[in-house]
């Protein structure tokens, strides 16, 4: 089963027009989102774009939201409404795998979530760069973003993860967007 794990969205449609062409062409199972999309309408054209690729999305909240009543109220409207949860989104089940997605702006939580051992695989975002590491059996997976930015600085790169449930693998997929 493959995954397509996006985080940092804050409201920039080219980076989900991007990221939209990536995972329909890796044709993945399903979508996790790591937070901060920011606006109400960013989640709403996140759905419209995805429209023709109808996978489950799951995602969690980042420190960014700008209206998270707005966001809930939309997405509960949505005919292929996100699968939301508020801070930590665990355990998921993808074939046998237990995975666990958190945005990750309190370290010491996500510190505690690695150090658990109780997940596979932990998906996290919020420093917009890309992290694919190994310790014990946990896969550690920040995909970067999908804004152009990098330590509050304009990067001109976005990017986005591929999580291989056969595996417990995952291939980082980036571009240029200067």
């Amino acid at each position: 089963m493959k995954i397509g794990v996006i985080s940092d969205t804050h409201d920039h449609f080219p980076g989900i027009d991007w990221a939209h062409q990536v995972l329909v062409k890796a044709s993945v199972d399903a979508i996790c989102h790591c937070g901060d999309w920011v606006a109400p309408f960013t989640m709403e054209y996140f759905v419209s774009a995805f429209s023709d690729f109808k996978v489950p999305v799951y995602s969690v909240f980042g420190n960014n939201e700008g209206d998270l009543k707005r966001i809930l109220e939309r997405n509960q409207q949505l005919p292929n409404p996100i699968t939301f949860s508020p801070k930590t989104m665990f355990p998921l089940l993808f074939d046998g795998k237990k995975i666990a997605i958190y945005h990750g702006h309190d370290s010491d939580l996500l510190e505690a979530l690695i150090t658990s051992r109780l997940y596979d695989a932990i998906f996290t975002g919020h420093t917009h760069q890309y992290r694919n590491e190994v310790r014990g059996k946990t896969l550690i997976l920040n995909p970067g973003s999908l804004i152009p930015a990098r330590l509050s600085k304009p990067s001109g790169v976005v990017s986005l993860a591929i999580y291989d449930t056969t595996s417990n693998t995952a291939t980082h997929h980036s571009i240029n967007v200067d």
